[in-house]
């Protein structure tokens, strides 16, 4: 049978084979294997299903309408199979020992159960130890969740559900995951040693009613819950933002300063997005022409799969929604914004101002005629006279980022907007949709208690992507798996909330932006490229935008940084080699002492940059240098010595390199530079109009839900994300929140 082959790895508890209510494959009955440790106990009742129990090693016992009976079986050939048949409706219980009905309140033993936390390759682990009325051990295993969170909450878990003699306690804030993670699975644990049914995890598969579009695995991996739900409590509002983002966070504020009653829904315990900068193009400096040719360059470099109306919706709206943002961020003096009045901060850096009490600043504002770029990427275009001009006003210093900015705009319009109300820690588990239209969302508060958000002028969909939803990214973005995430609890909730309402994701070939600008800051140079066995894999030229591509095919690597979490290790790992002449030929000379505040433990206390990322090294030998990035100095001097011949001779025989690139290694001190490609963001999501507004596979608009940022999708299209243009994503963002929100206000 085709179902027998699903489980390739056996796990304690039911494994489903076959699921009738999916496949009976002409069985016309459920099959599983009960896997049960010492002290497990498993319940079966259905009002509708008989039950048949076959043993096939081991000793339980048996228990059904009030009748009990010990078997055991040494192995599955022996003759005495002891098979359990009870009828409809009746309970059928079946303990893996005799323990099992002891008195008291528990079944004295330990218990072990898991749950998926951030981590959706390795569960969260809880082991609990009872006597007959009391929890008395509690081992909790997070070791493979992230560092700084939920890695390091076991022991205070640990002491609330002592404490608590329960599994129904407060989560950690700021591991909201985790938490919930760990306290599913001590719940399990409890029932397990109650002798109540634990629900087996295949068996809430089966029950689960999953929309077209949309696989088991790919719901269970989010917060969303589909079938029925009966809200505890319900509240009105005229417009409901999920995510509290770099799209979320500007469509409510827009929606609350054009008088909207709005709320603001977060999974997490504070605001959330990642990057430094976010750009907009400058339609006072460009002209109608250049606008267009901005368009058409992007689609291009998009494979031509981009919605150029979503393009063309950015170029014409960007700058206004790019100035709201700084404005409310308390990031520049102008007081209107959308007017056309950009400075060009070469002749007025004071248009960018520090926000001293939150130790936030705009450092640097790029004003660029991308025509340019055009021209020099493709240089059978003359674009003469035409012009498009952008602006990416840099948030720093790292690790301040754009999260904190968001968090500020957010303080800042509620402070004169009571009309606009946020919802921590309260994930969207489920939209309320009827009749193809949308009115409201149902979302879980800290407690568990279920309140509906009834939205009156529509909801307003910001999540963000699905990069920490395995099954997703190996359906939608294979490219991506292997490499370690950027960001935590991006599981594809508000795709997957959409798709239930009827939306349509956009076709496979999901844009994904991966990079490292984090290790050190020589990413684009084409110096000596090796992979994390010494030797030479590319031509150099080729550039940090499609490194992703090419270190797929690299070994895997286990680094010793924060992300490097794969047993296996991960993909992505490649280092940079150059000697102490690269400021003579580097495109752009750094500085040594900027270079060096990128080596782990060199300068105390760094700034604007993450300490825990930054691996760049200096080394008075090649041998030296090896040993530090990692590598095998035998295999690193070969690579080199080729490499200087081949610098002598003057052409690259091997890649094909320019010879202009083509510069020896060989004056100490060496520098070395080891890269991490990870996952920053997956630039996909559900078909939408200019406005933000969900369509489905008919092209139909789905009245009362937008879907914006990385829920949104069509906006790239292409495999890869286009780096031509500094902020883009996350001006798409601030742009289609403040669209969406304008819309649904009636304002568009």
């Amino acid at each position: 049978m085709a179902y027998m082959n699903k489980n390739a790895e056996l796990k304690n508890g039911y494994n489903a084979y076959i699921d009738s209510s999916v496949d009976d494959m002409g069985t016309q009955m459920d099959v599983g294997l009960l896997l049960m440790e010492a002290g497990d106990t498993y319940v079966y009742e259905d009002a509708k299903k008989e039950v048949a129990i076959l043993l096939f090693s081991g000793s339980v016992t048996y228990e059904w309408d009030g009748k009990k009976v010990e078997a055991d079986r040494p192995d599955c050939f022996h003759h005495d199979a002891y098979c359990l048949l009870a009828g409809c409706g009746n309970s059928a219980a079946s303990g893996s020992t005799a323990a099992s009905t002891a008195a008291g309140t528990y079944t004295a033993g330990t218990y072990s159960a898991t749950a998926t936390g951030i981590n959706t390759t390795t569960p969260v682990t809880v082991t609990m130890t009872f006597s007959a009325d009391a929890i008395t051990d509690v081992q909790i295993d997070v070791a493979n969740e992230t560092k700084g969170y939920g890695a390091d909450i076991a022991d205070e878990m640990v002491k609330k559900i002592l404490d608590a003699q329960s599994s129904e306690v407060d989560g950690h804030s700021g591991a909201t995951i985790t938490s919930g993670a760990i306290k599913k699975a001590a719940e399990s644990c409890i029932n397990q040693a109650k002798g109540v049914a634990v629900a087996p995890t295949e068996a809430n598969k089966a029950e689960t009613v999953v929309p077209d579009g949309l696989s088991v695995e790919e719901v269970e991996s989010s917060v969303v819950e589909l079938g029925d739900i009966t809200p505890d409590e319900t509240k009105d509002f005229d417009v409901v933002v999920v995510g509290a983002g770099a799209a979320g966070v500007p469509a409510a504020g827009w929606a609350a300063e054009l008088g909207g009653h709005v709320a603001l829904l977060q999974k997490q315990s504070i605001v959330v997005s990642q990057g430094n900068c976010g750009s907009a193009i400058i339609k006072s400096k460009s002209t109608e022409a250049g606008k267009k040719m901005w368009v058409h360059m992007t689609n291009g470099l998009c494979d031509w799969r981009a919605d150029t109306s979503l393009l063309n919706a950015y170029v014409e709206n960007s700058e206004e929604a790019l100035m709201w943002y700084l404005n409310r961020a308390g990031l520049t003096d102008q007081t209107e914004y959308g007017d056309g009045s950009l400075v060009d901060s070469v002749k007025d850096p004071s248009s960018l101002l520090h926000n001293d009490e939150k130790e936030i600043f705009a450092y640097m504002c790029t004003s660029q005629d991308l025509t340019g770029v055009w021209k020099d990427r493709m240089d059978t275009y003359d674009f003469g006279d035409e012009h498009c001009y952008f602006f990416a006003p840099w948030i720093g210093p790292k690790p301040k980022n754009v999260g904190d900015v968001l968090a500020t705009v957010l303080e800042n319009v509620q402070a004169k907007n009571s009309n606009l109300e946020a919802f921590f820690n309260t994930p969207a588990v489920k939209l309320v949709h009827e009749n193809g239209k949308v009115t409201g969302v149902i979302a879980k508060d800290e407690n568990g208690k279920y309140i509906q958000f009834n939205a009156s002028k529509g909801v307003i969909l910001a999540t963000g992507d699905y990069m920490n939803n395995e099954a997703m990214v190996k359906r939608w973005c294979p490219d991506v798996d292997g490499f370690d995430k950027k960001q935590y609890q991006k599981t594809g909730d508000g795709h997957i909330m959409a798709i239930d309402a009827g939306a349509k994701m956009e076709n496979l070939g999901h844009t994904k932006m991966m990079h490292d600008f984090d290790s050190g800051l020589m990413y684009e140079e084409p110096f000596l490229y090796v992979n994390m066995e010494g030797k030479r894999f590319c031509n150099e030229d080729t550039g940090f935008v499609y490194m992703g591509n090419i270190t797929k095919y690299l070994p895997k690597f286990n680094g010793n940084n924060v992300d490097a979490n794969h047993p296996d290790g991960s993909l992505g790992w490649y280092c940079q080699i150059y000697d102490n002449d690269y400021m003579s030929y580097a495109n752009g000379p750094i500085p040594e002492q900027v270079m060096t505040k990128y080596i782990p433990g060199a300068v105390e206390n760094p700034q604007g940059v993450f300490t825990n990322l930054i691996d760049t090294y200096k080394a008075d030998t090649i041998e030296e240098l090896a040993g530090l990035l990692g590598i095998p100095a035998d295999e690193l001097q070969k690579t080199i010595d080729r490499y200087n011949e081949l610098c002598d001779q003057g052409t690259d025989a091997d890649f094909g390199k320019k010879s202009a690139y083509m510069h020896k290694i060989e004056k100490a001190p060496f520098w070395g530079v080891r890269k991490h490609i990870r996952v920053s963001s997956i630039d996909s999501g559900v078909n939408t109009n200019a406005n933000g507004q969900a369509l489905d596979a008919d092209g139909k608009v789905i009245d009362g839900l937008y879907c914006v940022g990385n829920v949104g999708g069509v906006f790239y299209g292409g495999a890869d994300y286009p780096f031509h243009q500094t902020g883009l994503s996350l001006g798409r963002c601030y742009t289609f929140g403040m669209l969406a929100a304008k819309h649904a206000m009636g304002q568009l």
